[in-house]
C-alpha cells in the first residue's frame, strides 16, 4: 500500500471532494462495490450510496477490493 502513493484516510477526508454522489443500486457483486469504492477515492467523489439489495460496508468482499477506500469515501 506504501508503493500506491495513496493518502492516508484523514488526508483524504480533509481534502476537497468532487461534487459528485455515486448511486449504486441493486449490485449483486460486492467485488463490483469495492471496485467503485476505489474509485470513488481516488477522484475524490463525494460520497456514495448504496440502494437496494446491494452488498454494505463492512463486507469482507468490499474489504478485499477496496483496498481501504471504503473507510475514507462517505
Amino acid at each position: 500500500m506504501d508503493e500506491l502513493g495513496r493518502k492516508s484516510v484523514e488526508e483524504v477526508k480533509q481534502s476537497e471532494k468532487t461534487p459528485v454522489i455515486v448511486v449504486l443500486e441493486n449490485i449483486r457483486s460486492a467485488y463490483n462495490i469495492g471496485s467503485v469504492f476505489r474509485t470513488a477515492d481516488a477522484f475524490l467523489v463525494e460520497a456514495i450510496y448504496i440502494i437496494g439489495y446491494s452488498a454494505i460496508p463492512p463486507h469482507k468482499e468490499i474489504k478485499k477490493t477496496a483496498l481501504g477506500a471504503e473507510e475514507s469515501v462517505s
